[in-house]
């Protein structure tokens, strides 16, 4: 929490730096569940539920490989830690392994390597719903209330 009365001196910096930390518990503790939700379920319903493939099994389940993380100090990155791997893709080589590299490619259709190739927008669809969610500014007020109150 942050108080001026526990901050006398007026140290900015330390005062600063006690906000980020705040506000990057409200990105982890209350946005990212809903953030992986919304994203969870564009990916069932964007990748899984829009194409049934026959020439290969399944590997990874996408969407129980959401993850979140701070980036920049200050940016929360929600995607999928899945990655293609060369038993999924017979000759390509996957030299991408970040995370959501996968879940990009499948985003942006045109891989060259799936029969029936198309984008499968899954990420721009829940950045959209995220854009518009109640829920997600629900989630922000109580992290907000709970940290600064």
């Amino acid at each position: 929490m942050i108080s001026m009365q526990s901050n006398p001196a007026g140290d900015w910096a330390a005062l600063v730096e006690q906000a980020q930390a705040n506000l990057n518990n409200i990105l982890r503790y209350d946005v990212a569940p809903v953030a992986k939700d919304i994203l969870r379920d564009h990916i069932a319903s964007d990748i899984y539920a829009a194409y049934t493939p026959s020439y290969y099994q399944r590997r990874h389940a996408l969407e129980r490989t959401i993850i979140s993380y701070i980036e920049n100090g200050d940016t929360l990155m929600t995607t999928s830690a899945a990655s293609a791997s060369p038993s999924i893709v017979p000759g390509y080589s996957f030299e991408n392994r970040y995370p959501g590299a996968f879940l990009e490619m499948l985003e942006v259709g045109n891989m060259g390597f799936w029969r029936r190739d198309f984008p499968r927008p899954a990420v721009s669809m829940a950045q959209g719903e995220i854009d518009r969610s109640a829920e997600l500014r629900g989630a922000i007020k109580a992290g907000l209330q709970r940290e600064f109150a």
